[in-house]
């Protein structure tokens, strides 16, 4: 994972060596269960390690937070590579496909991540009682921005933020957003507001 370290060390995001050692445990085992269940688009441990880049980028410009809810976390992007580098913060990740939750409950048991909660339900089943008062809300490229926003918004503090992690199409899903709310890198955009502002 040197190469991963290069390269979030270039955009400042500095990073104990235990996380670079969970990563490439994540990033093995990751690839051994997609060759039999096929989780993600990842095929070798670059594009792992691409992968766990466009995850933790955000962290350059984001608040800080306590807990998130990451909304299709599928094969661990970008609540797993997140919940690894934010130990103190609590994770709820919602992935209602089997196989998918299997994984990401098999390597948080793997990785001793306390902070990690994995829920085999669709978002529209969470429990308001178990998952209330985020900080934060992820998602990448699971569904339409404004239908997913309308689905969490109750899950949100007042004050909690949405992080969508989304391609360049975006601008066609939410044609009002303004510049000051994306921050874009090659063809990711970033989108961070404040739930009660959208």
């Amino acid at each position: 994972m040197t190469h991963l370290e290069q390269q979030l060390q270039q955009h400042k995001i500095s990073l104990p060596s235990e996380c670079y050692q969970k990563y490439r445990i994540f990033g093995e085992e990751l690839l051994k269960w997609n060759k039999i269940h096929n989780l993600s688009g990842v095929s070798s441990i670059e594009s792992v390690e691409d992968n766990i880049l466009d995850s933790l980028y955000p962290l350059k410009f984001i608040d800080d937070f306590q807990n998130c809810m990451d909304v299709g976390s599928g094969g661990g992007f970008p609540a797993m590579a997140l919940a690894i580098a934010k130990p103190t913060a609590r994770f709820f990740l919602i992935e209602p496909r089997i196989k998918r939750s299997s994984f990401l409950k098999n390597i948080t048991l793997e990785l001793g991540l306390n902070n990690v909660s994995v829920l085999t339900h669709r978002i529209q089943e969470v429990p308001i009682t178990e998952v209330n008062n985020l900080d934060l809300i992820t998602s990448r490229a699971v569904m339409d921005a404004k239908e997913l926003i309308y689905l969490t918004r109750k899950f949100l503090k007042n004050e909690g933020y949405f992080l969508l992690y989304k391609g360049l199409n975006f601008r066609k899903e939410m044609p009002h957003m303004s510049v000051e709310e994306c921050f874009e890198r090659d063809r990711r955009i970033y989108y961070y507001k404040k739930g009660k502002d959208i």
